[in-house]
């Protein structure tokens, strides 16, 4: 595991938590998807008993919620060329089920090369705060810890049942 502190994550996060963020839950409301790929896992919550008062998270994006730089200066850290990159939030008492993280423009990004994404825990640890990847489960991680995912397109998924906001910085590169 890379740890990463050289960005002044408190700073980022009370940019973040001034902000309203894009709020993803299960219905109309969820992204886009405009091609219906994320039809099959929304089914998946539904049949599974979640509701939108139990799914939700907020997504922030650079350049739009938060310094678009330090997408750069993360790409620079794990020696990528940046896609993508997002700050995410889970509430107290909400979750962000098992799911596999589809976009629209999936195609492009397979496109330039060999595609890595890593997750990086913004905010210091606190009781209660899980993130999972794969057979990966993440709890109680120190500020600033790096986690390489496995594979770009590993299921995941995350679950707050404490008193504190979680955050995690998400970035997808290639080679």
């Amino acid at each position: 595991m890379i740890k990463f502190s050289s960005l002044d994550w408190s700073k980022t996060l009370s940019v973040v938590q001034g902000s309203q963020g894009e709020v993803r839950t299960i219905g109309a409301d969820f992204y886009e998807n405009k091609d219906g790929r994320f039809d099959e896992i929304i089914k998946l919550w539904i049949d599974a008993g979640y509701t939108t008062n139990k799914v939700e998270w907020i997504n922030f994006y650079p350049g739009k919620h938060f310094d678009k730089n330090i997408e750069n200066l993360f790409a620079q850290e794990v020696s990528l060329n940046p896609i993508r990159s997002w700050i995410s939030c889970v509430r107290p008492g909400k979750s962000a089920p098992w799911h596999q993280d589809i976009d629209d423009d999936l195609e492009i990004y397979q496109s330039k090369g060999d595609l890595k994404k890593y997750t990086c825990n913004i905010n210091h640890p606190s009781h209660g705060q899980v993130f999972m990847i794969d057979k990966q489960c993440y709890y109680m991680e120190p500020r600033t810890k790096i986690i390489e995912w496995p594979d770009y397109m590993s299921w995941h998924g995350a679950s707050n049942c404490g008193f504190e906001n979680h955050y995690l910085y998400h970035f997808l590169g290639y080679r």
